[in-house]
C-alpha cells in the first residue's frame, strides 16, 4: 500500500481567500491516510450499475471549467447548492443502508466517491465532508458560517483536527460510474443510532489551486450489502424470559417466551454484512450460528402482549456494550461462541 504524501502545511490563494489546509495526496494508485478520525483510499474501479453501487448524490458546478462544487443529499427540493436535482441520483439514504467494514479491529461506515475530471486537468481536491443524522429525508439549510444543516451538527467532520484536503487523480480509473475513493468513518460517530435514521453527506470540492471543478458529476455512493456470507464456526446465543423478581436468574416458575423476533447485525472478518433474524423456541432460546469472527450488535423485537413491560437486558459472556432492547460492539472471535445474552419482561399490574 501506497503511504500518503502529505504536503503541510499548505497556504494557497483561491478566490481571494487564503485557504491553509494540509493536503494528503492520494493521487497514486493504493495510497491510503488514515488518521484518528477518517480513514481515506484511492480504490481500483468498482463493479457498475445500480445492483452494486446506489449513489446519493450528485454534485457538479454551475459553471464547470475550474471552480469549486458543494451539495448535500435530501429529498427537500428546490435543492440549495450545486446538487443534481434527479430524485434517482439525490436523495435520502438510512444508516442501515451505509455498509461496514473492519480495518484493524476498527469499525468503520464506507462512503464512495466518484469523480470526473478533464483528462488533460484529471485533480481533484476533496476539501470538506461532514456527516449529519435527521429523523426525516427532507433536512434542507446547510448554514456555511456555522456548518450546520437545519440548525444540526455534525457527527463527522473531515476538519475536525484541521483544515485538510484530499487530492485525487480522474486519470487512475477510467470512466464514471466505478468509484475512485473510499472515505471510512469510524462506527463510533454512529453509536446507539437506529438503522432507520437518515444520513446527509455534505461536501464540498475544488477548493484547491490545479485541482478545481473542470468537467462532470461527481458522485458520492454505498455499495450494496453482498447477497452471500461466509460460513464460520461462531454462534451468538441467549433467552427471552418472563423475569418477574428482574433479578436476571431463570427460575422454573418464571415462563419462557417462545416466538419473539431476535435479529443480528454487524460486519465479519471478511468485511460481509451480515444481518439475520430468528425466533426463539418454545423454552425462549435463541442462537445465531454458523457465524465467522466479527462485530455485531443483538435486538429484540418487543413482544406484542399487554400483559408484559419490558424488562432488563442481561450481557452476555463475551461482553460489549447495552442498552434498551439492545447488544451492541460485541466482538465475535474465530471459533468462539457467545451465551446468554438475554431479554426480559415482567407483568404488567
Amino acid at each position: 500500500m501506497m503511504p500518503p504524501r502529505p504536503v503541510s502545511p499548505a497556504v494557497e490563494q483561491l478566490d481571494d481567500r487564503l485557504v491553509p489546509a494540509t493536503v494528503f495526496d492520494l493521487t497514486t494508485h493504493n495510497a491510503e491516510v488514515a488518521t484518528d478520525g477518517f480513514i481515506a483510499r484511492q480504490v481500483d474501479a468498482q463493479p457498475t450499475g445500480t445492483g452494486y453501487l446506489n449513489s446519493f448524490v450528485r454534485v457538479q458546478s454551475a459553471a464547470a471549467g475550474g471552480y469549486a462544487e458543494q451539495g448535500y443529499n435530501t429529498t427537500a427540493r428546490p435543492l440549495q447548492f450545486d446538487e443534481n436535482n434527479s430524485p434517482q441520483f439525490t436523495r435520502g439514504i438510512t444508516l442501515g443502508e451505509v455498509p461496514q467494514t473492519i480495518v484493524n479491529g476498527v469499525v468503520y461506515r464506507e462512503f464512495l466517491l466518484d469523480v470526473n475530471q478533464k483528462s488533460s486537468a484529471p485533480y481533484l481536491s476533496v476539501d470538506q465532508v461532514q456527516v449529519f443524522l435527521g429523523g426525516s429525508a427532507d433536512l434542507t439549510g446547510y448554514d456555511t458560517t456555522a456548518r450546520t444543516l437545519a440548525g444540526l451538527g455534525a457527527v463527522f467532520d473531515l476538519d475536525a483536527n484541521g483544515d485538510v484536503s484530499l487530492k485525487l487523480d480522474y486519470r487512475l480509473n477510467s470512466g464514471s460510474g466505478s468509484g475512485d475513493m473510499t472515505l471510512l468513518i469510524p462506527e463510533a460517530a454512529f453509536a446507539g443510532v437506529d438503522p432507520g435514521t437518515f444520513v446527509y453527506l455534505y461536501s464540498k470540492m475544488g477548493e484547491l489551486a490545479g485541482a478545481t471543478a473542470n468537467a462532470g458529476f461527481e458522485e458520492w455512493a454505498v455499495k450494496k450489502a453482498p447477497t452471500g456470507v461466509t460460513a464460520g464456526n461462531s454462534s451468538l446465543s441467549g433467552y427471552v424470559w418472563i423475569d418477574a423478581n428482574q433479578d436476571g436468574v431463570r427460575d422454573e416458575v418464571e415462563g419462557r417466551l417462545g416466538g419473539v423476533f431476535v435479529h443480528l447485525r454487524g460486519v465479519n472478518d471478511l468485511g460481509e454484512s451480515v444481518d439475520l433474524v430468528v425466533q426463539t423456541d418454545a423454552n425462549g432460546f435463541y442462537k445465531f450460528d454458523n457465524l465467522r469472527a466479527g462485530v455485531y450488535s443483538i435486538w429484540e423485537e418487543q413482544p406484542l402482549r399487554d400483559d408484559l413491560i419490558d424488562g432488563a437486558e442481561w450481557l452476555g459472556t463475551l461482553g460489549g456494550q447495552m442498552e434498551n432492547d439492545r447488544f451492541f460492539d460485541i466482538l465475535l472471535g474465530p471459533d468462539e461462541d457467545g451465551f446468554e445474552y438475554n431479554f426480559t419482561e415482567y407483568f404488567s399490574e
